[in-house]
């Protein structure tokens, strides 16, 4: 019988780094650099690529291509976008380290997944460099996977499936359909989605949201739900199959689509 044997997580967002804040920083930080501005919104709006790919696609956005051109005479040049990852990758190195504690909540439902049998894995849009200050960081307090997959383990990052792949051949299951991704970002559905496994999306911790886990906990309870259903409704137009608010929401759903996959196969 069919069954969930496999759920693969983004980092950033979704289990460490409550409001996916540390990219964000950086990317505002280089770009001032080069004398353009861009706010944390629009440095949020790619999140989930591959972090070359995220500043190409800064780049490419219209608003801030014109102020690119103002202020240097052209639109950004290959060797001027090389220059600015060159210095986006150390500074962000450097800074992920203050980012990589858990997410509260999240150890212990990876305990209840262990507890069901099911295997952990994991995709990001973070490189070797970056994940190797991170995992070590997590791990000391507590947050342990079976697989770690990041996006300079493969020719393409996401929206690719290429990393969620790699992670089922590392956790030995072959069947997209005992495969849950979980992620903050439109990229994580996507990447999800174009692998064939079932996609979830979270909206409290997440990049959607954009809030730090102080400021969360200042707002109403209105203003949470207003930030919750915006952030579920633009994971929801991606794609995404689900959307929990918490990861507590996670095992009980996880019951919802085992039963799925065994009316599925009665019926078949």
């Amino acid at each position: 019988m069919k069954k969930i044997k496999a759920v693969i997580f983004d980092w950033a967002g979704t289990i460490i780094d409550f409001g996916c804040m540390a990219p964000v920083q950086v990317f505002v930080e280089v770009f001032n650099e080069w004398g353009v501005a861009i706010t944390p919104e629009e440095a949020r709006t790619p999140m989930g690529l591959a972090k070359k790919d995220h500043l190409i696609a800064l780049c490419n956005m219209e608003r801030i291509q014109q102020e690119w051109i103002a202020t240097h005479g052209q639109k950004p040049t290959k060797e001027e976008i090389q220059k600015m990852y060159d210095l986006l990758a150390p500074k962000m190195t450097d800074l992920v380290s203050a980012f990589a504690s858990p997410i509260p909540g999240v150890i212990d439902q990876l305990a209840k997944l262990k507890a069901m049998k099911i295997k952990l894995g994991s995709t990001t849009g973070y490189v070797t460099e970056m994940m190797e200050k991170i995992i070590p960081l997590a791990q000391a307090e507590g947050l342990k996977l079976d697989s770690i997959v990041n996006s300079s383990d493969c020719k393409q990052g996401r929206p690719s499936p290429f990393m969620i792949f790699r992670n089922m051949e590392n956790l030995g299951i072959y069947s997209v359909d005992e495969v849950i991704k979980v992620g903050d970002t439109v990229a994580d559905i996507q990447e999800g989605l174009n692998a064939g496994v079932w996609t979830i999306g979270i909206t409290t911790t997440g990049n959607e949201v954009g809030l730090n886990l102080e400021d969360w906990l200042s707002l109403t309870s209105q203003e949470k739900e207003n930030l919750r259903t915006k952030a579920a409704d633009k994971l929801s137009e991606a794609g995404a199959h689900f959307i929990i608010h918490d990861m507590r929401e996670l095992p009980e759903l996880i019951d919802e689509i085992n039963f799925i996959l065994e009316s599925e196969q009665d019926l078949a």
